[in-house]
């Protein structure tokens, strides 16, 4: 039986720590996200001590906290396979967005991707968030049969904040909290990501969508190499750094890539992979809503694409933000197991191979 969460667990320091002004651009906050510091190593410890083997079968309902080992490199080598094999196929994409589009509405609950987060300062909660929700659309096409049931992030972030909705929030405190509390469907607690909800009575239903993570404890190239593989796999990183996107171009490959410059405090994720023309790219989707223009390609203009080389840049601050984390999404499975098949979803058009 799954053990209910208790507010008292989160300690009255958490509830007075995290004040402090927000500095803002265009109406978003841009130093949301909260610098490691003494109490976010702490936490960072305690979950890595309690990590477990990937590939251990634990028994306990709760998911758990996981540890980069030779059999997470063999599997993740295995799922880098297969969905370069989907892709060289022409017949299932496994862009999230381009998989919510053309979901079934039965395996869906909700069509909404990403929020905004306007004047509030909770762009931890929604990297953490949409990681776990592009994953899990990224499974859906591959053949799992779960449905897709997108959540409120502002509300697990305030809880672990103890109530608070001012100041940030570390990348270690949201992978405790994404980890141990879970995630609130929208459906449940309504689409308002901006003030608190009633969201007591969903504590047990907030169980059923936590989060097992496994940190990314790297460095520069490393980092970025530990980031573009997960991704090529079918999964996604959230993270913490200070080199700001400040806008977007189209590069020679005709692929809508990040311009960086400037400093933020800021929290994104990353999600997806592509090659074209021998250049690999991931996509960082941001929570500042749709400020960059969609390309002829249609992705998001919330999201751009990162190079390598781009991504390594961005990531060259991320470790003063604790270790980004990898996202194994917990969710409801569908009841018909006649749906466990691949899902053919169109790869958008005009896109580029």
């Amino acid at each position: 039986m799954r053990r209910k969460w208790k507010l008292s667990q989160w300690t009255a320091e958490q509830m007075i720590r995290r004040d402090f002004e927000p500095e803002t651009e265009d109406g978003c906050v841009l130093n949301g996200c909260i610098p490691m510091d003494e109490y976010a190593e702490q936490v960072f410890e305690e979950l890595e001590n309690a990590a477990v083997d990937f590939g251990t079968i634990w028994e306990k309902g709760d998911m758990p906290v996981l540890k980069m080992n030779d059999a997470f490199r063999a599997w993740r080598k295995e799922q880098i396979k297969q969905c370069k094999a989907l892709v060289s196929e022409r017949i299932t994409c496994l862009l999230p967005w381009q998989v919510l589009k053309h979901l079934p509405t039965e395996r869906k609950k909700s069509n909404r991707l990403f929020f905004s987060q306007g004047g509030r300062p909770s762009c931890m909660a929604h990297a953490d968030s949409f990681a776990h929700a592009a994953t899990v659309l990224q499974l859906i096409a591959r053949g799992a049969p779960l449905v897709y049931t997108p959540f409120n992030p502002i509300v697990t972030w305030c809880i672990s904040k103890g109530g608070s909705m001012r100041g940030g929030q570390t990348v270690s405190e949201m992978a405790k909290a994404a980890n141990t509390l879970g995630h609130f469907p929208d459906f449940l607690v309504g689409t308002d990501n901006l003030n608190m909800p009633s969201y007591k009575e969903h504590l047990e239903a907030a169980l059923q969508y936590q989060s097992a993570i496994m940190f990314l404890n790297f460095k520069g190239k490393t980092l970025a190499d530990e980031i573009i593989q997960s991704c090529a796999a079918g999964l996604s990183v959230a993270l913490g750094n200070s080199t700001a996107i400040n806008g977007c171009t189209i590069d020679r490959n005709g692929v809508k890539v990040a311009t960086l410059r400037g400093t933020w405090a800021h929290a994104t994720h990353v999600t997806a992979y592509r090659v074209v023309n021998d250049t690999e790219y991931v996509g960082v989707p941001n929570s500042h809503g749709p400020r960059y223009k969609s390309s002829d390609e249609g992705e998001p203009a919330d999201m751009v694409w990162m190079t390598r080389s781009l991504l390594e840049q961005y990531v060259s601050t991320a470790s003063g933000y604790g270790s980004p984390y990898i996202v194994f999404p917990e969710s409801v499975f569908d009841a018909d197991n006649s749906l466990y098949v691949k899902l053919r979803i169109p790869f958008p058009d005009n896109w580029r191979f």
